[in-house]
């Protein structure tokens, strides 16, 4: 905030003088010198109109001239102001002697630091006393002094208001400040989420889809007739078109307009002939949660159909107060397979099983880590390993 005082203006702030300041103090300083003159006694006039115009004019000109880089100039200037009027007070006692130690009084309190003020109004409080006293008598000094209070108490108010005006615009520039920070931080955090879900649909589509084009390519290089090709690749033309429905689902969800969880999950276990069961009382768990668990169950049916083809699956989700946990366990099966289904080992294929045992185990890097850093980010947690029947289990559990 600009200010009137501290830029070397004396009498208003500056941001209301605008381009009448210097008419305005031009005025002051006429009108002081004209008041000077007929306010001194008969027999020290022209000394006392040449003196209070040299201070005075020593006041204003050094605010037009010296702002706030050279305040001390300023201060100076109200110093020699004061001095002067405590000479005119002793020489020639009039109340024209008093104005200069009044006014430097409220420039002091309004324009020096707080460790100075004291002192100052303490130096110009005593020399008044004194000299008044001297030249006056006690009468003229109990209302001079009284006339000072006053003075000090309007300079504190507009002290103390200047301060308060200037931390608000410190506390409000602070709060926009803040409040852009949390908006950055908003898209970014945005962003991250959709460049996660991205990469999650990406890696998962893409893995299954190199499963299927490397399973084609070792149907074309053992000579398999064209039936069981195209099959293939229509699996990988479907496996396309299922990623771009995910993605568009995975923004859907995150703008808060996917489906809810009791119609997504059976589906999703139907697909993967596994069964599904709920427990408490359904509710919107929020479009993050729910994705997470989404996520987990195709994750975890993925791996079941490569691991376990053909095991008993089952999909449970458990409504708690305050949270919810999706299970997914299957029975176990005879080895790992590829996810086409029947024909895909070594032996119908014409390969080596060990081509199939490495096509089940391809990856793009999505699988139990993704699943646990999802549920690391919600607050959340992610258990899997085998049974003591030798079958899996995913378990996880997001607060909500």
């Amino acid at each position: 905030m600009t200010d009137g005082v501290r830029d070397g203006g004396v009498f208003f702030p500056d941001s209301h003088l605008g381009r009448f300041r210097l008419a305005i103090r031009v005025a002051g300083l006429a009108a002081w010198v004209a008041v000077s003159i007929l306010g001194a006694p008969t027999g020290n006039r022209p000394l006392t109109s040449v003196l209070v115009a040299i201070a005075g004019a020593a006041v204003i000109v050094s605010g037009m001239l010296f702002r706030r880089r050279y305040w001390w100039v300023s201060a100076v200037g109200v110093a020699i102001f004061a001095v002067l009027g405590l000479a005119l007070t002793a020489i020639g006692p009039s109340w024209v002697g008093w104005a200069p130690v009044v006014f430097a009084l409220f420039w002091s309190i309004i324009r020096l630091p707080g460790r100075l003020v004291v002192a100052t109004s303490t130096v110009l409080l005593v020399a008044m006393v004194i000299v008044g006293w001297l030249a006056l008598g006690p009468g003229a000094v109990v209302g001079q002094l009284a006339t000072c209070m006053g003075v000090a108490v309007l300079a504190y108010s507009m002290r103390s208001a200047r301060q308060r005006a200037t931390d608000a615009e410190r506390l409000l520039a602070s709060e926009r400040a803040a409040r852009e920070a949390t908006e950055r931080a908003s898209v970014l955090a945005e962003r991250q989420r959709l460049a996660r879900e991205i990469h999650d649909i990406l890696a998962h589509t893409l893995s299954a889809q190199v499963v299927q084009l490397e399973g084609t390519r070792m149907l074309l290089r053992h000579g398999a007739d064209t039936d069981a090709v195209l099959a293939r690749v229509e699996q990988a033309q479907r496996l396309a078109r299922d990623g771009l429905d995910e993605t568009r689902r995975a923004l859907d969800s995150l703008r808060g307009r996917s489906r809810p969880l009791a119609e997504t999950l059976p589906a999703l276990a139907a697909d993967a002939g596994a069964g599904y069961a709920s427990e408490g009382d359904p509710r919107d768990l929020g479009p993050e949660a729910s994705l997470a668990i989404v996520r987990t169950v195709q994750e975890a049916l993925t791996n079941v159909r490569k691991h376990a083809r053909g095991a008993a699956t089952t999909v449970r989700l458990r409504y708690a107060p305050d949270a919810a946990t999706v299970e997914i366990v299957d029975a176990g099966g005879p080895g790992p397979a590829d996810a086409d289904g029947p024909g895909t080992d070594g032996a119908e294929t014409g390969g080596p099983a060990q081509d199939a045992a490495s096509l089940a185990g391809s990856g793009g890097g999505y699988g139990l880590a993704g699943m646990r850093e999802r549920a690391e980010l919600l607050g959340g947690a992610l258990w899997a390993g085998p049974l003591a029947d030798g079958g899996f289990r995913v378990r996880l559990r997001i607060p909500a």
